[in-house]
């Protein structure tokens, strides 16, 4: 009788401790590290311009994504072509998980070695980049007559409009250009593709480029559907085993280099082509980046790497980015992203000093 009483108590003490044993680890659950913080994200253009745009769209939209629902701020710090907020990031900004960047431009300058640009960053906290094919387009009257893409191997001497010898837009279409085998005379210094795009509109310039937002607002509506100009190619989307994809939002027409495997049979190569590859992995797939001070804590870039992913996925930030920005943001996320803004970074010795001589020539 005495053993049964002393089974019983050990059978209820046993009970009431697992009975208990969860209520204390609810107890002790982890508050989301982001909760009751704030975010600064640093822009490295001034207010108004489209990174500026499009940053306040994702910081209208990422809180919700992100566990413990921090504020977003948005921070503009304009200048020296971008980099001055860039060099802050990596010399200035404290790696607590609380500033991050979204960036245009930076990595080609990185690319290039740029001699304002301080900091490497490749030891920046990558969290995703955002795809921007620019399209290509030329007067429609440049002899023999552009009607087709295909005719633009063809053209005859043209002047193309850039904006400055080192910006990606101008390395990126005269390597096309080059890699075609087309002359033609190359005037730059625009201060934007809106001065750019009148200059064809007044046939001062015949050729120029354009980041698909512009083109669907300005170029195809007031120059493709009146026959001022014939749209001939988009810049290459490179994947980080080299492979060039297909963009979603630009069916009608083809990526370069698959432009040139129709015209040509074969597939483009040699250094110029490399060179192109690079400014295009930099340059398109990475047009934007969203990127984090070095040293971050790994857990800061793994959360807001989730918080994109899941942006990315929500039709009321689409349809916002759609009606403001004309396109779908198409993200580089994850390992894939990871992969590419590291091999985009680390570009060959070759294929650099090959883009610095390149650069260089076209100032002379």
């Amino acid at each position: 009788m005495r053993r049964d009483k002393k089974r019983l108590a050990f059978l209820a003490l046993s009970f009431f401790t697992l009975v208990d044993f969860p209520t204390s680890g609810f107890a002790a659950e982890k508050t989301p590290f982001y909760q009751g913080k704030t975010i600064n994200f640093v822009i490295n253009f001034a207010a108004g311009g489209p990174t500026d745009i499009e940053s306040r769209i994702f910081a209208k939209h990422l809180s919700r994504h992100i566990p413990g629902q921090p504020t977003i701020t948005v921070q503009n710090m304009g200048g020296g072509g971008g980099l001055i907020a860039v060099n802050y990031i990596g010399e200035v900004a404290k790696s607590d998980g609380l500033t991050a960047a979204y960036f245009t431009g930076s990595l080609f300058q990185h690319q290039i070695k740029d001699p304002a640009l301080r900091v490497d960053i490749g030891k920046f906290g990558f969290v995703t980049g955002v795809h921007g094919v620019t399209v290509s387009y030329i007067r429609s009257e440049v002899p023999p007559g552009m009607k087709k893409p295909a005719d633009f191997v063809k053209a005859q001497k043209f002047r193309a409009a850039g904006l400055g010898v080192s910006s990606s837009k101008d390395v990126r279409f005269r390597l096309s250009f080059d890699i075609l085998g087309l002359k033609y005379d190359y005037v730059t210094g625009y201060n934007n593709s809106s001065d750019a795009r009148l200059a064809v509109q007044r046939n001062e310039a015949q050729y120029h480029d354009e980041t698909l937002p512009s083109y669907r607002t300005q170029v195809e509506p007031q120059m493709v559907k009146t026959g001022m100009v014939t749209p001939l190619y988009y810049t290459d989307l490179v994947a980080s085993s080299g492979e060039i994809l297909v963009s979603r939002d630009v069916p009608e027409l083809q990526p370069f280099t698959h432009f040139y495997k129709e015209v040509f049979g074969k597939m483009p190569s040699g250094i110029k082509y490399e060179a192109l590859k690079a400014a295009n992995m930099s340059s398109t797939n990475m047009t934007r980046m969203v990127l984090m001070p070095p040293k971050v804590p790994a857990e800061c870039i793994a959360i807001l790497r989730k918080a994109f992913d899941s942006l990315s996925r929500d039709q009321d930030f689409l349809q916002d980015a759609i009606a403001t920005m004309r396109f779908q943001p198409r993200f580089e996320v994850g390992e894939a992203g990871e992969r590419l803004f590291q091999r985009a970074s680390q570009t060959s010795p070759e294929v650099v000093n090959f883009l610095r001589k390149y650069i260089d020539e076209a100032n002379k």
